[in-house]
């Protein structure tokens, strides 16, 4: 984890051993109607949450235990490559909707980073890493 990051969590106790794996942390306390205090909120979290609930169900199907860090890299990949499609004020706050960037800047991003990279495939056509 990065030790820089700024953690936003609510009071659930399954958050709660995250936090020794960030410099700060705030969090909202959902139980007594708490859903945002200054710039303490959850909304980037259940939003990358339910990305990855929607790309499970349409893409994937499965998450194997197994591959669940590349499936996370590659939702991750998705989540930082959107761009600000437009601003919007909602109750007197602004708001930037996004959408996913093209396609050919997504792969001209991928592949800037591929050189020098392997991916092996196993005899029965699975993956293995070059390490192994």
């Amino acid at each position: 984890m990065d030790k820089k990051a700024h953690l936003m969590i609510d009071k659930s106790r399954s958050h709660q051993a995250l936090v020794k794996n960030y410099a700060a942390h705030d969090y909202v306390n959902h139980g007594i109607k708490e859903f945002v205090r200054g710039d303490a909120h959850v909304n980037t979290t259940e939003s990358f949450g339910a990305l990855l609930e929607r790309t499970k169900q349409g893409v994937f199907h499965h998450l194997s235990e197994l591959h669940l860090p590349r499936y996370l890299d590659e939702i991750s990949f998705r989540w930082n490559h959107r761009i600000p499609d437009k601003e919007i004020i909602k109750r007197g706050k602004k708001k930037l909707i996004y959408k996913p960037m093209p396609v050919i800047d997504m792969l001209s991003s991928l592949l800037g980073n591929a050189f020098g990279r392997q991916l092996r495939r196993t005899i029965n056509g699975g993956i293995i890493s070059p390490s192994t």
